[in-house]
């Protein structure tokens, strides 16, 4: 009889056990979620570097922007101290080729001051080559994002040599769909474009 006890309790815990077991699934399992893509980090020079593989000859930032400078040009109005670190470039004679590279890895707080800084700043070098018209599509096609505290401007691509305005606004096209492509792949996602292109 006692056997027969402790068989019938041997069972019943063995059942329970069981039991138990199945109600504690891994609730990660199952019926599947979308997730959106995960946003990475990234530095501003690896940003960078990343821009420029993806234009390859067609990149031309490719001197640097000191410190000093950026508080003398035209962004002058960037608080450097509420910046942590940044990369700038820009094309070896800007008076023929505006492009620029600006890569800011803002301290909290500060990032939507400075996208409101870059594009003030986009604002002006847009008005300026409406009037002597070069690389205008590459200008107005320039690309503002930020992402978290990273604050992205690029205005970069290959350039143009003709009078086509239909072809010059493919290439520019063509050039930021690769930035884009590549900003995409480092960072996990792209936001908006928040590069404001003034009207004529």
């Amino acid at each position: 009889m006692k056997k027969l006890i402790a068989f019938v309790l041997t069972a019943l815990m063995l059942f329970s056990l069981a039991a138990c077991t199945e109600n504690t699934k891994d609730p990660t399992k199952g019926t599947e979620t979308t997730k959106s893509p995960e946003q990475k980090t990234a530095t501003p020079a690896e940003v960078e570097a990343a821009v420029a593989a993806a234009l390859g000859e067609g990149y031309l930032c490719t001197v640097d922007i000191p410190e000093e400078e950026m508080i003398m040009s035209s962004m002058a109005d960037l608080d450097m101290t509420k910046i942590d670190s940044y990369i700038g470039k820009q094309a070896m004679v800007t008076s023929l080729n505006m492009d620029t590279v600006v890569v800011l890895q803002c301290k909290d707080g500060y990032a939507e001051e400075a996208v409101r800084i870059l594009n003030e700043n986009f604002s002006r070098t847009v008005s300026y080559i409406r009037q002597y018209p070069f690389g205008v599509a590459k200008v107005e096609g320039a690309r503002l994002y930020r992402v978290g505290n990273l604050v992205i401007f690029v205005l970069a691509g290959a350039v143009y040599e003709g009078n086509d305005a239909e072809a010059e606004a493919k290439l520019a096209a063509d050039e930021y769909q690769k930035i884009d492509n590549a900003l995409r792949e480092l960072l996990g996602t792209l936001p908006e474009n928040l590069a404001s292109v003034p009207v004529s």
